[in-house]
């Protein structure tokens, strides 16, 4: 495989690597998805040829359209409103002419139309609707033109991975009001997409639409342009019948959320922007949630990650899970449906592994990555167990959990591991093209030793370390729950000696905080990262150390003021601007916070929360981005944005909800029928949160939290079914 070409690239991996565009990355971005179609377009719905961009039509890791342009009189139009609607159906955006000149003759006076621009998706088909509108006093003649291509790049290609060879371009073929681009891939599969053009443009090409119109003063003309995609062993002559107006598809997604809106929890606060923080997350989250045979599952990323992700989904629904248990359920069963069976150094497979990253696509099916699935994962097995077991504590669900229990077992088995592997968690690369670093950090420099070497392997990081106490005491809860007593007392056991060793080998008494690693000869990474805090999440660290752990990441070289940063900025591998060494990440942050408010540092939670949420209304349309920069705040300013970071990400997008779950103080305990609120608190810019229809068991209930001088005052408004409701202080 040859190696990227020299330009501005930021690693995610040994191999892979997400180009920064010098052209693209400042230019603001719309985006649109649904299931296993998305779209990145400017603010003019546009996808703009710009070179190295992420602009264009994707659907299965294929990028089926990478131009898209509208020309008015040769000029981009100018834009007057451009949004995302707030149900994450449509894109809308108002545009206006140029003035239109022939020497010192004005043709047309700018401002003169409207061209409001609505474009949707539903499955693997694109519908846009242009509607010109003319205030002119008299007949206005427009020369329209729209400029396309597909380049039938796979996602690989386009985040900067270069190939050795591509296959063939297939001849366009032109018909009346319709053109067909095709490309046969190394393969063997046919990839096509259709344009069809209603009303038929006066002139159609291979690349390009005219339409040369006489708009009536006052008048209007609609123009529909439908982009239909499909994928066959063999070239396909017509497009997909029943292609569906964009009225129709906003229709039929609309009863779909519809459909979902029984399943979720209704929140409501005294703040608005936090409501709107939240309502906006919702919204970015269900936009990533892709339907499968399985249930809904969050796919991680918009952009590049518009697929299925161990990790991220698994800590996503967890995020969620008191809110919208589906989630979990459909997350849960499709991994348990892809969980590894056999040995494969290629893609990293292990029985019983949890998969860590899926890929369709051109280079998928010719094995030029091993995404296929593939399972170089560290931490999505015992996040598996870890949602399975709170899962049924607030479901009370045994027939999925005896559904999922062979895919338990298999998990637990992996955990424990044989005998001869040790107590961690640990990993080393075996695929030739697989990850070197397989935590939540997974680009290729972040475990390294305080000189800046990269640790070797088998690596045992820190985190994962925590997720196998959590996943070992959930299992046993688990097993115990179905039927299987004798399971629990030995994992309980494992756990706790697990945690014993963890104190003793990755403790710094210098540093008084925990090593980021240790590497393949058990030598401690003595690194100051943001690591150690999801140790405080999953308990395994307690009591003096947790506190010690706490008063550190609130340190300046830790605490931008916006977030925690991933790594000191007193390492020697510190960069703010880097990928995993020194930005903030909304979701590790808030891990971290719900970890110091479970040792017991409230104070410090707050902190966390408000600095989070004070960031996240400095996005646009308060859509917390997947990461941000590490800079210290600046009073007056926003934070720093990282350019190629995903937005919206469904880890990011489920923040806020775990936020609130930990003011709130959520412990679910559907055996006893019991929803306890521990300590409820909120912050000082909180007044009262307001939860109906928040799910345990059977039952719903509605309540109220009201801040008081010390502590939260709870009122139940409605419970419908027979659970409990505890206040524990």
């Amino acid at each position: 495989m040859s190696e990227p070409e020299p330009g501005d690239l930021i690693a995610v991996g040994d191999h892979y690597y997400i180009l920064a565009s010098t052209f693209a990355a400042d230019l603001p971005k719309l985006v649109l998805k649904h299931d296993e179609a998305f779209f990145v377009a400017d603010r003019r719905g546009d996808f703009p040829d710009v070179p190295e961009s992420e602009f264009g039509f994707y659907v299965g890791g294929t990028r089926f359209l990478d131009r898209f342009e509208l020309r008015v009189h040769g000029q981009r139009p100018l834009v007057l409103n451009a949004a995302v609607s707030d149900d994450n159906l449509q894109v809308a955006v108002d545009l206006t002419n140029a003035d239109m000149r022939e020497g010192e003759t004005v043709l047309l006076a700018g401002r003169t139309l409207r061209l409001a621009r609505r474009l949707t998706l539903y499955e693997g088909q694109l519908c846009q609707v242009l509607s010109l509108e003319s205030f002119a006093v008299e007949a206005v003649h427009v020369d329209l033109v729209w400029q396309f291509e597909a380049d039938f790049a796979d996602v690989f290609e386009v985040r900067g991975l270069r190939r050795e060879r591509r296959g063939d371009r297939l001849t366009p073929v032109c018909g009346p009001g319709m053109v067909r681009l095709a490309y046969r891939g190394l393969d063997k599969t046919v990839r096509t997409t259709w344009l069809h053009f209603d009303p038929p443009p006066r002139r159609l090409t291979p690349d390009s639409a005219r339409y040369q119109l006489t708009v009536a003063p006052g008048g209007r003309q609609d123009l529909v342009v439908t982009v239909s995609t499909a994928e066959s062993p063999d070239e396909i002559e017509a497009p997909p019948v029943g292609s569906l107006s964009l009225v129709e598809i906003v229709r039929r997604r609309r009863d779909e959320n519809e459909a979902h809106q029984h399943l979720m929890a209704r929140i409501a606060t005294s703040h608005e922007p936090f409501t709107g923080w939240l309502r906006r997350s919702r919204g970015d989250l269900h936009m990533l949630l892709t339907e499968t045979p399985d249930g809904p599952l969050p796919y991680a990323g918009i952009p590049w990650f518009v697929a299925p992700f161990g990790r991220d989904s698994l800590i996503s629904a967890l995020q969620v899970l008191p809110f919208e248990p589906a989630i979990a359920r459909g997350t849960l069963r499709f991994l348990a449906r892809y969980q590894g069976t056999r040995d494969d150094p290629f893609t990293e497979e292990e029985s019983g592994r949890i998969l860590h990253e899926y890929r369709r696509g051109e280079m998928a099916a010719c094995r030029e990555i091993p995404f296929i699935p593939y399972y170089g994962s560290v931490d999505a097995t015992p996040l598996f167990v870890m949602l399975l077991a709170e899962y049924l504590r607030w479901t009370g669900d045994h027939a999925l959990a005896r559904e999922l229990l062979p895919s338990l077992e298999r998990a637990l088995a992996w955990i424990v591991g044989p005998e001869g592997r040790g107590n961690y968690l640990t990993y080393g690369r075996r695929s030739p093209i697989g990850l070197g670093n397989q935590g939540w950090k997974d680009s290729h420099d972040a475990i390294m030793h305080a000189s800046g070497e990269p640790a070797g392997p088998p690596i045992a990081v820190v985190e994962a370390q925590g997720y196998k106490y959590a996943a070992l005491l959930g299992g046993a809860e688990l097993l115990e729950a179905l039927g299987r007593p004798e399971a629990g007392p030995p994992l309980r056991e494992k756990a706790r000696h697990l945690r014993a060793r963890f104190d003793a080998d990755f403790w710094l008494d210098r540093e008084a905080f925990y090593a980021l690693a240790l590497d393949g000869e058990g030598a401690p990474c003595r690194v100051i990262a943001s690591n150690p805090a999801h140790c405080l999440w999953t308990g395994i660290a307690a009591g003096s150390r947790a506190r010690a752990v706490g008063g550190r990441l609130m340190a300046e070289d830790m605490f931008s003021g916006w977030g925690l940063r991933t790594l000191s900025a007193g390492e020697r591998l510190y960069n703010p601007m880097s990928y995993h060494n020194g930005s903030v990440w909304p979701h590790d942050t808030a891990i971290a916070a719900v970890g110091l408010r479970r040792s017991g540092q409230t104070e410090a939670f707050l902190k966390l929360a408000t600095a989070l949420f004070e960031a996240a209304i400095e996005w646009e349309g308060e859509r917390m981005p997947e990461l941000f920069c590490g800079f210290s705040r600046v009073l007056g300013f926003g934070p720093t944005r990282y350019p190629v970071a995903c937005s919206p990400q469904a880890w990011a997008a489920g923040v806020p909800f775990h936020l609130l779950s930990e003011m709130l103080g959520l412990s679910a305990a559907a055996h006893d029928n019991r929803l306890s609120l521990i300590n409820p608190v909120l912050p000082p810019w909180l007044d009262w949160v307001e939860v109906r229809d928040l799910r345990l068991r059977d039952s719903s209930l509605d309540f109220a939290v009201s801040r008081g001088s010390q502590t939260a005052a709870v009122e139940l408004l409605a419970r419908r079914g027979d659970a409990e409701l505890v206040v524990r202080r």
